[in-house]
């Protein structure tokens, strides 16, 4: 089999170049200058290549003084790379081929160029600048793109272009490996980038200096970058300065550059360095040992700290989660808040589906989300999808430590065997559920008609019958061996507890939301967008909320999408409503969002002092208990609530 695939897109370029010179061979100069890269580096890639052909019956033979030449024995074998070599792997990589080449382009690429490079059609390639404009012109740093008939181009801001080809490489970065990146281009040679690594890292730790691990591949790859691009005639011209000055990573800035000025023997302006300057400086994280509540005002501006308090306070007024004894979590939390408020800040990627984060993060994602308002007043931003996500990170931690710290359940096991079993399995549960479960006796099955269950809350119990009715006390039914299956039930049920402590008793039920709520059954449109629409306006002509309501969730689905799983999706604004209700609409057909087939949306208005009502919506119409997809083939109101009253997933 042809292991043509994995190689990089020059190699692959490579070997199409010899193949269409038909058995002449050709010089390791030629190579260079087609690919735009050393002789060095063709001869490399050759090695690389000669490997991956072994035992393919195909080699990339070398002559002195004539050059390379592709050699088969069998024509066919041939034909086997060309198809590989030519397919010019994903959407993705075309994209960063096509922003790689823009960033390095001084004049306007032509488009035939570009299919004839990348082996695709016109279409493919209108496609492929589609999803280029999403990636990588509409965000930070938003560099302008011009087409002008079949020509394309970047503005010729160096600063734009380099902060782009950082990202292309960075994002790319293999933190795995042993190595270094694996550069998708091979724009930068290796022992380059290798020695600016090594210098970097001996002068971030000559001055102190400790970054998280995005920045500093940022700083290398920036370094990198400004290297090839001087050589290349291509300097910054234009200073930014800000009004922070941080000595200790002045210092380390010039030194490390003095240091590489010598060894790559370059020059870099003032100008370039500052731009070195201000990645050393956003990046530089606070020494932690030093920091504490009494510290605090040494180390952060007076608005970072009044805005974490201000959000920690909106946190414990609305949500009844009083987070402000907890110091770690002030202490990261703030570092957080300064670090969004830098003029630098990167974040890496969490290589996790969006859904998966937002079925994990069920809680935490509303009560991060509940920051914009305040990201808007102090940032003059909304957070985005990847900020929040780690804001989501520190509400959960803040959560778990909450939990711990919690009551926890008055629990009694009830176990229809002997002694031994029962003290057996006290002591399995402890060691796994210590933290939110107190075992206040093992108790044989029959004494459930003589026990005072008032003040338990929790019975685990291995006779699968009723133990009582005591509408305070939840009873759960395992095995005396308390299997894996038994342990996510117990997990699963500790969770679901502390979730209602969320929020107050006095909340209306599911139940009476979805009997007294709006319905609109069987709707034939094929999008949201026009259900959001209809939905909203059970409320606004209500005079329950005003359009700000409706702007809200639609600003909150460009963020992140409501629908995170199949058939039913809740959707919700914090806008305040003067009624607690829903307004839920069936598609007489399943639609597709986001991904997956939906049939019910379900959209909440929510008074202020009900606020905890999202928390009891999420977790109950999103309970482990049920399987999405038997809703699948609901459309009427009295279906819905008749599924959903048999699932047994109301709060008793």
């Amino acid at each position: 089999e042809m292991c043509i695939r994995d190689r990089s897109l020059r190699q692959r370029k490579l070997i199409h170049y010899l193949q269409q010179k038909n058995s002449v061979y050709t010089t390791g100069e030629e190579l260079a200058g087609h690919l735009h890269v050393s002789a060095r580096t063709i001869r490399n890639d050759i090695n690389e290549l000669n490997q991956s052909l072994t035992d393919t019956g195909v080699q990339i033979t070398s002559k002195r003084s004539s050059g390379y030449l592709l050699e088969s024995d069998d024509e066919q074998h041939l034909e086997k790379l060309s198809q590989s070599s030519n397919s010019f792997l994903s959407r993705d990589e075309r994209v960063r081929h096509i922003a790689f080449r823009l960033c390095l382009s001084d004049t306007p690429i032509n488009l035939y160029d570009l299919e004839d490079e990348m082996y695709i059609s016109r279409t493919t390639l209108e496609h492929d600048l589609h999803a280029l404009r999403r990636k990588y012109i509409l965000p930070d740093p938003h560099i302008i793109f011009s087409r002008h008939r079949n020509h394309i181009q970047f503005e010729k801001n160096e600063r734009k272009r380099r902060i782009i080809l950082n990202h292309l490489f960075s994002e790319n970065w293999n933190y795995n490996a042993r190595g270094n990146a694996f550069f998708q281009y091979q724009y930068m040679d290796e022992r380059i980038v290798n020695q600016i690594i090594h210098e970097v890292n001996f002068y971030m730790t000559k001055y102190n200096i400790m970054m998280e691990d995005v920045n500093m591949v940022t700083l290398d790859l920036a370094i990198a970058i400004m290297y090839y691009r001087i050589t290349a005639g291509h300097e910054l011209t234009e200073l930014i300065t800000d009004d922070y000055r941080d000595a200790t990573a002045i210092h380390a800035a010039n030194e490390l550059l003095d240091s590489l000025e010598e060894k790559l023997n370059c020059h870099f302006s003032a100008i370039e360095r500052e731009d070195i300057y201000r990645l050393i400086s956003c990046g530089r994280l606070l020494d932690a040992s030093l920091l504490n509540f009494a510290s605090v005002t040494n180390f952060f501006e007076p608005s970072i700290i009044q805005l974490t308090d201000t959000y920690i306070n909106y946190i414990n007024v609305n949500y009844q989660i009083d987070f402000s004894k907890d110091e770690d979590f002030y202490i990261t939390i703030l570092q957080y808040f300064r670090y969004l408020s830098l003029p630098l800040h990167y974040f890496n990627r969490i290589d996790t589906h969006f859904d998966v984060a937002r079925t994990k993060f069920l809680i935490e994602f509303e009560i991060a989300f509940a920051f914009q308002p305040f990201a808007l007043e102090y940032y003059g931003f909304y957070l985005d999808y990847t900020e929040i996500l780690y804001l989501a990170f520190c509400i959960s931690g803040a959560m778990a430590h909450a939990k711990q710290a919690s009551q926890k359940l008055k629990t009694v096991i009830m176990c229809h065997l002997n002694l031994p079993s029962s003290w057996e399995l006290k002591h399995h549960i402890a060691s796994r559920f210590g933290d939110y479960i107190d075992i206040t006796a093992l108790l044989p099955v029959y004494t459930k008609d003589s026990y005072d269950f008032s003040k338990v809350d929790l019975v685990v119990t291995t006779a699968n019958k009723e133990i009582t009715q005591s509408p305070n006390c939840k009873t759960l039914l395992i095995s005396p061996f308390l299997t894996y299956k038994d342990q996510e039930n117990l997990e699963r049920l500790i969770q679901q507890e502390q979730l209602q402590h969320l929020y107050a008793p006095s909340l209306p039920s599911l139940h009476d939301l979805l009997t007294n709520a709006f319905w609109h059954e069987q709707i034939t449109n094929d999008d949201y967008f026009s259900v959001f629409e209809l939905l909203a306006n059970d409320f606004i002509q209500n005079d329950y909320v005003d359009s700000n309501y409706l702007t809200e969730v639609f600003r909150r689905e460009s963020i992140f999408t409501f629908a995170f799983q199949p058939s039913v999706v809740l959707v919700y604004s914090t806008v305040p409503s003067t009624h607690s209700c829903l307004s839920v609409a069936t598609y007489e057909h399943r639609i597709r969002w986001n991904t997956y087939k939906i049939r019910t949306v379900i959209m909440a208005a929510i008074r202020p002092e009900d606020k905890t009502l999202i928390f009891k919506l999420i977790n109950e119409l999103y309970s482990d208990r049920i399987n999405p997809n038997d809703t699948r083939f609901i459309k009427t109101k009295t279906e819905f609530i008749d599924f959903y009253d048999n699932a047994e997933v109301y709060e008793r």
